[in-house]
């Protein structure tokens, strides 16, 4: 008979490697962009209006799916300060704007938002795409996607924050007083 001690260390021991190993296989944000035709978990993937300027994909679940929390993720991922999401569709199959369509995996899924965005967030599966322009996707673009390898199940579309003019005339001051500063320097 095995003793206790012998079992628990066994079990403690089994514990740490389930652990390790789940530690091992955590979820990562991954580039996969930024041309389309990229692969995710072998399907090819599959989007426009292409190229994005970057494309990252998340291999789990990202909850809660608000558009707030959203927004909060890309914000750290790709270090950038988005204003609120200016179009948003929880259901890809219902209640959405005209022109957004949800298919099942694989099949061909469309957007289309009555603002201009930047920055677009879909979740499929256990998953979420996020895409980045360079210049914001014009209102009324059908942004579509094709070769999702889960359901897609929402959409989230935000726009770069724009800075308000007094940011500027803060930044033109404080370049004023480097230079009087550089000049008086040079004057001693």
């Amino acid at each position: 008979m095995k003793s206790i001690t012998s079992i628990a260390i066994r079990a403690s021991m089994l514990a740490a490697l389930t652990a390790c190993m789940g530690v091992a296989q955590a979820a990562t944000w991954v580039d996969v962009g930024p041309a389309s035709g990229f692969s995710i978990e072998g399907s090819t993937v599959t989007y426009s209006p292409s190229p994005a300027l970057m494309v990252k994909y998340y291999n789990d679940n990202l909850v809660p799916q608000s558009p707030t929390d959203i927004q909060g993720y890309i914000n750290g991922v790709f270090g950038t300060s988005l204003g609120a999401a200016v179009s948003f569709c929880d259901n890809a199959t219902s209640g959405c704007t005209a022109g957004t369509t949800a298919g099942a995996s694989g099949g061909v899924n469309s957007f289309t938002s009555a603002a201009d965005y930047d920055y677009l967030a879909i979740h499929f599966g256990q998953g979420e795409l996020v895409f980045h322009w360079a210049a914001p996707v014009a209102a009324g673009t059908t942004f579509t996607v094709e070769g999702l390898p889960k359901d897609l199940s929402n959409y989230r579309a935000y726009v770069s924050a724009i800075p308000e003019p007094e940011t500027y005339a803060m930044l033109l001051a404080g370049l004023g007083l480097l230079g009087i500063l550089a000049r008086r320097r040079q004057a001693k």
